[in-house]
């Protein structure tokens, strides 16, 4: 019987900068489908812009319409939008944007499918320009890793971590602007979640 995979996320899951337009989702697909010939089909349902608000209520209809055997949560760098040099966060509360990552992994679980959530990626703030009005802090994003780690620990769910390597790395090779993988990044990205998959025995 054929498996179904979906994906969950925002627009670096919908592989923006993919100079292959291609991005890490689909790159991704066609390791499997090399090493799994015919098992696998995919849903990538993810959005530009998609905050964790905006992913819940789209699981609602998304997820909620089809059958999935593996679920691909990659979403929340949308929620962390500052104005520059500015404590005074302009989108949700930690407390509202837990709440949405609980009741979007209670609706996801209610499908009987695996679930995979990976943290949010380091952003290049080098890469702001002076005229940039919303930016985003490495600080912001490691702090709200926890919060998505503490959710998923809690409902039982995996937690894939990326964050600690790969703001060890040149991100200015890997990255189109500050936020989005470019080509290279986005191969990386499929590679490292293939290995995840496959190693942890998902597929």
């Amino acid at each position: 019987m054929i498996k179904n995979i979906g994906i969950i996320g925002d627009s670096i899951a919908h592989g923006f900068y993919d100079a292959e337009d291609l991005g890490w989702v689909a790159r991704l697909g066609k390791m499997i489908l090399r090493t799994h010939r015919g098992e696998y089909t995919f849903n990538n349902m993810s959005q530009a812009g998609d905050n964790i608000a905006d992913a819940y209520n789209r699981a609602i209809g998304e997820v909620g319409s089809r059958w999935f055997d593996l679920i691909i949560v990659n979403v929340g760098i949308n929620d962390l939008r500052r104005r520059k040099n500015s404590d005074l966060q302009l989108d949700f509360s930690e407390g509202a944007r837990l709440m949405y990552w609980e009741k979007l992994l209670e609706l996801l679980q209610k499908k009987g499918a695996k679930i995979v959530v990976t943290d949010l990626l380091p952003v290049v703030e080098s890469k702001y320009t002076e005229d940039a009005s919303l930016i985003r802090y490495n600080r912001d994003v490691a702090r709200y890793n926890e919060l998505i780690k503490s959710a998923c620990q809690e409902k039982g769910v995996a937690f894939y971590e990326r964050y600690n390597e790969w703001i060890k790395r040149d991100l200015q090779t890997l990255y189109q602007d500050a936020t989005h993988p470019n080509a290279q990044g986005h191969q990386l990205l499929a590679e490292e979640m293939f290995a995840y998959l496959e190693n942890g025995n998902f597929l």
